[in-house]
């Protein structure tokens, strides 16, 4: 990292410090669309159980951060898909795809997890809501860690572009 002056925060150079526009977003939810189409292809036992249980893909953590302040900076992008769960089967919750080179050089991480039905049912029409009410219960690591960061819409269209969440971190104090 460079030298840092007294007052100014260092610039982290594995960062990327390029605004982040709406206009990003779209190759990104395009992205994250065909690995929804490939994650079934590769768990053909899931698709029957989730196909049809997508609720909304979100850009989470340091780049929905970054897409709100650009001095935070882009490691990579953390993609998340949040579906209903089905109770006969369980989304494998701690697999990560990691594509090495993404939009403006960066990895794109794609994440996933379940939204107990009864979420997801008193939010039918409105996926953001059943997405935060899901990460607002804090009753996980993952949840209180998504939480930290912001939360922005790809998909649906409704969704797409809208800042579901702020984040509660001070980010120049946590390094983004």
């Amino acid at each position: 990292m460079p030298a840092q002056s007294f007052g100014t925060p260092a610039m982290d150079t594995h960062r990327l410090y390029e605004p982040l526009t709406e206009s990003d977003l779209y190759p990104l939810r395009d992205i994250a669309l065909a690995e929804r189409a490939a994650f079934f292809v590769r768990n053909p036992h899931l698709e029957h159980a989730y196909a049809d249980r997508l609720i909304g893909i979100c850009l989470c953590q340091g780049a929905a951060s970054h897409y709100l302040d650009p001095s935070i900076g882009v490691k990579d992008f953390d993609i998340w898909f949040f579906y209903r769960e089905d109770p006969g089967a369980r989304i494998p919750h701690r697999a990560r795809k990691r594509v090495p080179d993404g939009p403006k050089g960066r990895p794109i991480d794609f994440l996933r997890r379940a939204i107990p039905a009864t979420v997801a049912e008193r939010y039918a029409d409105n996926p953001g809501g059943a997405i935060m009410a899901y990460l607002l219960q804090r009753d996980t690591k993952t949840k209180r860690a998504l939480l930290q960061k912001a939360v922005i819409g790809l998909a649906p269209d409704a969704l797409f572009g809208r800042i579901l969440w702020r984040g509660t971190v001070d980010h120049a104090a946590s390094g983004g």
